[in-house]
């Protein structure tokens, strides 16, 4: 891990000892698999169910760092989306999930500045999209937000976040598809119901147990909150910004949310 971070702040490690990493790894091929066999053999359709469920996983392994469990529901719901109402879009889910990472800190050690123009360029890349921006911008909200909350903050940080909402917005403008909105179905109101449903739990304050990658230090409740409000604002937007599409682009974060709410109010915390 010493390595890594040498390179960068923000990736994490997967300890294969752990019985909930195993899943992860797996989790998303028989993901894949499933899709792939109940969906007419749909390979494009499969692969981005794989990846999102992925994304799901880790996205469940910021908001709620003391629970597995979130994190393997999380990784099942996103499937069980991808079935009922669409195809996910992996890239905006991937934008969020960083995005989270970077508000909780995960690794105890703020983004280096290769970690931001990395980060800054693909969002921009994958952002031709109303859900891709809608990822992007909060991300470049978020790392602006950063700065302002406990802990070291990284450098340059306004200037790049100021760079990504430029860039992005002019992506996606040029890619002139921000205005096509489309209503929702009755099966993405649904999800989009549940997951902010969902989000209403989640964003609530709770005791962290958890320690940092890295610097093996306590994670700071304010972090975890900003991280589970920008990460529902990006789903939200995305709905917002295209309607029907955009909530099936996001569908699987938003059930997310659900995921997380329904382990944390069995535990008994956060309900």
């Amino acid at each position: 891990m010493r390595r890594l971070s040498h390179i960068t702040h923000v990736g994490r490690t997967i300890d294969l000892r752990r019985p909930s990493n195993v899943f992860a790894m797996l989790a998303p091929i028989g993901a894949a698999l499933v899709v792939y066999g109940l969906d007419t053999n749909d390979v494009r359709r499969a692969v981005s169910t794989g990846l999102a469920t992925f994304a799901a996983w880790a996205i469940a392994r910021e908001l709620d760092p003391d629970r597995p469990p979130s994190a393997v529901l999380a990784a099942i719901a996103a499937p069980v989306a991808a079935l009922v109402v669409g195809p996910p879009a992996p890239a905006p889910l991937f934008v969020v999930m960083v995005t989270l990472r970077i508000l909780v800190r995960s690794t105890g050690l703020p983004p280096k500045t290769t970690d931001l123009a990395v980060l800054v360029l693909a969002a921009v890349a994958v952002g031709d999209t109303p859900w891709g921006w809608a990822a992007a911008i909060l991300l470049a909200f978020a790392m602006v937000r950063d700065a302002a909350l406990p802990g070291d903050p990284p450098p340059n940080v306004g200037l790049w976040g100021a760079a990504l909402a430029v860039g992005v917005t002019a992506r996606v403008a040029l890619s002139d598809s921000l205005g096509a909105w489309e209503v929702p179905e009755t099966a993405g109101l649904v999800v989009l119901a549940v997951g902010l449903a969902g989000a209403m739990v989640v964003v609530r304050p709770i005791p962290v147990l958890a320690l940092a990658d890295w610097t093996k230090t306590s994670l700071e409740p304010s972090r975890l909150r900003e991280a589970a409000l920008f990460g529902i604002l990006a789903g939200a937007l995305s709905a917002v910004a295209a309607g029907g599409p955009g909530i099936v682009a996001i569908a699987p974060l938003l059930l997310t949310y659900a995921a997380v709410a329904v382990v944390r109010s069995a535990d008994g915390v956060g309900a």
